[in-house]
């Protein structure tokens, strides 16, 4: 238990270290029992330059979902599922993939690429929620598996 509390500290202060922007922000996304699509989508948008730190989690949710990230049918509001969450930040951090994934890019593949690349535990479910922490510390291990922290 102590593996995990040290494991999401680690990877919030990494966060932290990378990014400089507002702290308000990554508080209400730890604080939230439930990620939205909105809230996952701002670091990866912030990562892949496509919007600048002074933009909301709104703005980063609509660039993704015209990126095709999100399907049409998700409201900013919707909350987010673990698959998602995996497709999101594997196509934004440019996260390699097997087989599958590379032939059949979704949030299905990419659940299954994280899983086996050990980055999910083996218990995971796709459709299970996040919490905003698990959503960032998600984040956080997709970047260093993307070579993010180089």
């Amino acid at each position: 238990m102590k593996k995990i509390f040290l494991g999401i500290a680690v990877a919030l202060l990494s966060c932290f270290s990378i990014y400089s922007q507002s702290s308000e922000l990554i508080t209400n996304i730890i604080k939230t029992e439930r990620a939205t699509c909105e809230q996952i989508s701002y670091l990866p948008a912030l990562y892949a330059n496509k919007i600048s730190e002074d933009d909301t989690e709104a703005k980063a949710f609509e660039i993704l979902q015209n990126d095709g990230l999100f399907s049409s049918q998700l409201s900013a509001s919707s909350e987010v599922t673990l698959s998602q969450a995996c497709y999101v930040y594997a196509k934004a951090l440019g996260v390699k993939g097997g087989l599958f994934y590379t032939l059949f890019p979704s949030p299905r593949y990419a659940f299954k690429e994280f899983k086996a690349k050990g980055l999910l535990p083996s218990q995971a479910d796709p459709d299970m929620h996040l919490s905003g922490r698990d959503s960032l510390d998600l984040f956080n291990s997709c970047l260093e598996a993307a070579g993010g922290n180089e």
